[in-house]
């Protein structure tokens, strides 16, 4: 049923109104029309189409709303007209550390990345690249911090190698000068030792024999274990 609108009239006891009985008829069915209304109409909804909504439910007559709550560096300061909210910023504090020197950082701050000599840093999205262009040919005195591994590969075009002991054996052949001797010249069962031409003047039938006589020293391996003294060779 819908409300019903009582008639007062136009003027106080001008008669154009509903009566004193009329009225309070009236009066009576709107209240019972309001109580037989079941359930309430009465509701609350949340408005928008993103965040979190605070009204909950509606229990009977009883709207129910959810309750803010504070997070981590949040808090909540209730006055008579409203709820304040305060936020502390999510960065404290951050120290960052080098080889040189190093920075606190707080809430607000700025780190600055720059390459130094023969190194530049580029930002896209969320990845931070570091470029060296720096190479080994441009380093005057490289030190390695350890042990060389060429994994196989050849060091080639090499000047002065210079070394204070060379531990292990030499694998296939070694080329080059030792004390400026090429050493192949006197390896056994190759080229040999060569001392030029002897003298083949004979004066005597001693000298005669001795340059008829083939004479075998035997080899480095297996010398001849008898002594011979030929003297200086001029």
């Amino acid at each position: 049923m819908a409300l019903q609108d009582i008639n007062i009239g136009t003027l106080a006891n001008d008669g154009t109104g509903d009566d004193l009985r009329e009225a309070f008829i009236k009066v009576n069915q709107n209240f019972e029309d309001l109580d037989l209304r079941s359930p309430e109409s009465t509701t609350a909804s949340n408005l928008g189409n993103v965040g979190e909504g605070v009204f909950y439910q509606k229990a009977g007559s009883d709207l129910q709303f959810k309750k803010l709550v504070s997070g981590a560096n949040i808090t909540l300061t209730s006055s008579t007209n409203g709820i304040t909210v305060n936020a502390t910023g999510g960065l404290q504090q951050l120290n960052v550390v080098s080889d040189s020197g190093s920075k606190q950082l707080v809430d607000g701050d700025t780190l600055n990345i720059f390459g130094g000599t023969g190194i530049g840093t580029s930002i896209a999205g969320d990845n931070l690249t570091i470029n060296s262009t720096t190479e080994l040919s441009t380093d005057t005195t490289p030190v390695l911090g350890g042990n060389l591994d060429a994994n196989g590969n050849n060091l080639i075009n090499g000047g002065t190698l210079t070394a204070s002991t060379f531990a292990g054996a030499f694998q296939g052949n070694l080329t080059g000068l030792v004390y400026g001797v090429d050493i192949r010249l006197i390896a056994p069962n190759t080229a040999g030792f060569n001392f030029g031409t002897l003298s083949n003047v004979i004066t005597s039938v001693v000298d005669w024999i001795i340059y008829q006589t083939d004479i075998d020293f035997g080899s480095m391996f297996t010398p001849d274990p008898r002594v011979f003294d030929a003297g200086t060779i001029a």
